[in-house]
């Protein structure tokens, strides 16, 4: 049986998306080959959800490259062609478990840009909310909705349909809910604000309750571990979703902590002079896209000075 022209599309996008994943994280991308890839995820929407589909197995396998050359090299030194193909492969088997023959529809969300308030998504009678900086493959059959996270922040109100979430090795399932699940490299943090959520690694199976923030580890070659359960308070659930609306509320942050947060949302980064201006406490409530209101608060509350330039801004004594 010969393969159909979609499938043969179909297998096209996945080799591609996972070409552009391994060469990235190999080395810098040339200017050329930067505006190529960019041309290839606006070409299609379908591109945009390979790629996160290839990002997301990329760091689950742990194929990550230890230093990355600090010239980029000629186009033609690409990634081998065993480690690529096998990439591809591992994509298409590894996604084929979340998805029915009879899937109804698919969504995909690529935001990597400063300067974008959180986006919200209506899904089936769920609410999604992606953050700026974040990367995840949505996807959906007659009987749940599934959601393939590569990086980032996602905050879920499942209300309707049930969600299956993975993340690396990870993997949760909800048919009522409210959290967020945050991935960074080999950290995941969930906050749980209310309902249920069922956690499955390759060993073992558990019913997380709520409130609670919960932080698990992967790492290469072992099963996600739950590190620690802190209960929730009212008040802190209150201001850690804050953010799927725009907004941060700071309870005694320190400007560090601060900083980090408005670097996500911004071109214009935030420094700290000293490390012991960077431990200072401060607590307010602003909009993360408001960064200069930000900056001009903290410098009156915590009496030191700030220097803006073009693409930075200064916190120093």
């Amino acid at each position: 049986m010969q393969p159909t022209h979609s499938q043969t599309e179909s297998q096209k996008r996945t080799e591609d998306a996972a070409h552009w994943v391994t060469l990235s994280d190999a080395r810098a991308l040339t200017p050329d080959e930067q505006k190529k890839l960019n041309n290839w995820l606006q070409a299609d929407t379908r591109n945009l959800g390979a790629f996160v589909q290839a990002k997301s197995h990329y760091q689950a396998l742990d194929y990550r490259s230890g230093l990355r050359t600090a010239v980029a090299p000629a186009l033609t030194a690409t990634p081998r062609r065993g480690r690529r193909y096998f990439l591809a492969g591992a994509c298409a088997a590894g996604f084929a478990g979340l998805l029915a023959p009879s899937a109804t529809r698919e969504r995909f969300a690529l935001r990597h840009r400063g300067r974008q308030a959180p986006q919200r998504y209506d899904w089936h009678g769920n609410q999604i909310t992606v953050d700026a900086r974040s990367g995840a493959y949505f996807a959906s059959t007659p009987r749940h909705d599934a959601l393939m996270m590569a990086e980032g922040r996602i905050g879920l109100q499942v209300q309707h349909l049930p969600v299956q979430v993975t993340a690396g090795a990870m993997w949760l399932g909800s048919k009522k809910a409210d959290f967020d699940i945050s991935v960074q490299e080999q950290a995941v943090v969930v906050a749980l604000y209310s309902g249920t959520l069922n956690w499955q690694s390759n060993e073992k199976s558990l019913t997380l309750t709520s409130p609670s923030i919960l932080h698990f580890s992967q790492t290469a070659g072992t099963p996600p571990v739950l590190i620690s359960r802190q209960d929730l308070s009212d008040e802190n659930a209150f201001a850690r979703k804050a953010w799927r609306n725009g907004q941060i509320i700071m309870n005694n942050y320190t400007l560090a902590e601060a900083v980090s947060e408005f670097n996500r949302y911004s071109d214009v980064q935030c420094l700290i002079a000293s490390p012991a201006l960077a431990q200072r406490r401060v607590s307010g409530s602003f909009n993360l896209l408001k960064l200069q209101d930000f900056a001009s608060a903290t410098a009156l509350l915590l009496n030191c000075k700030i220097q803006q330039e073009k693409n930075r801004i200064l916190f120093y004594t």
